[in-house]
């Protein structure tokens, strides 16, 4: 059972009763659970007792600060319980956080406090931290059990990678032009995704992406297979807080690849003449390299 550790708040408290119903519907269980404390001490003991047995947390970002710690007006409640939830995140590589950010926070203007909170979560995102920006608590908790995995995983032999490239076994032989052209000049792992094999292809490509500072997924006949499949490699490696862009790469022959393309933080899509792919994914790879 999937025990989900959800901040109490001094603001939007409908929000916070409506991603409950959410939860509970999708079979977790949310602590704490009871009303906040009124005393302040019973409140911080509580938090900590609520970690302690949580597999994950999920933060709300919203417009107002809220209340203030009595002994320290500089830390609000939520913020409190943020930096508690990440000091579990960084002793326990099982713990997972989550910050969603909801449209109507991103949308209207927020208090300082709040906006230097908001920007101090966002420009340090860790391991094992996710931020969304989805539009409603279903479309989040849908993400969230999609990215959870509790179970041990296999472990593969992963290599450091300048580029990894996957492909359909449908356009193996364009690939494989692809990478010998690419090969002379960087480092690239390639996958060659079969059809109806058994092989634990998600948990191979997140382990490999991490290791990789570009991930390329390129289609010419296999847009049909390449769209979904990139939207859960998307979210099996964290979403927007991947370390690792993603460039979803298509010929554009046939012409029905011309709008397949997929909008997500870190992700590029590209429908390019497949003369010069080559050269896109390593002008894409040289801008990762000049970022970094």
């Amino acid at each position: 059972m999937i025990k989900v550790f959800l901040p109490w708040t001094t603001t939007d408290e409908l929000y916070r009763i409506e991603l409950v119903n959410v939860l509970q519907k999708a079979g977790m269980v949310v602590v704490p659970n009871g009303p906040l404390p009124a005393d302040e001490i019973d409140f911080m003991t509580e938090v900590k007792k609520a970690l302690e047995i949580a597999n994950c947390s999920v933060h709300i970002l919203s417009i107002s600060y809220g209340r203030t710690i009595s002994f320290d007006r500089n830390i609000s409640y939520s913020k409190y319980q943020f930096f508690e939830a990440k000091k579990k995140l960084r002793t326990d590589k099982n713990f997972k956080m989550f910050v969603w950010y909801p449209p109507f926070a991103i949308n209207m203007p927020k208090e300082p406090q709040q906006e230097d909170f908001i920007n101090e979560i966002r420009y340090n995102i860790e391991t094992n931290m996710s931020f969304s920006d989805v539009s409603s608590p279903i479309h989040l908790v849908d993400d969230i059990r999609s990215m959870l995995d509790y179970r041990e995983g296999q472990k593969f032999d992963i290599s450091d990678a300048e580029i990894f490239l996957m492909f359909n076994q449908i356009d193996e032989p364009q690939a494989e032009e692809i990478i010998d052209l690419l090969s002379d000049i960087v480092d690239v792992e390639k996958l060659n995704i079969i059809q109806d094999s058994d092989f634990n292809y998600s948990e191979f490509c997140t382990q490999q992406i991490g290791r990789s500072k570009l991930a390329v997924v390129y289609f010419k006949e296999t847009a049909v297979w390449a769209l979904p499949f990139v939207q859960q490699v998307w979210k099996k490696v964290g979403g927007a807080s991947s370390k690792t862009p993603i460039l979803l790469i298509g010929d554009e022959n046939p012409e029905t690849n011309r709008n397949k393309i997929f909008k997500a933080p870190k992700v590029i899509s590209l429908i390019i003449a497949g003369e010069i792919i080559p050269l896109e994914i390593k002008v894409q790879y040289d801008k990762v390299i000049e970022t970094a």
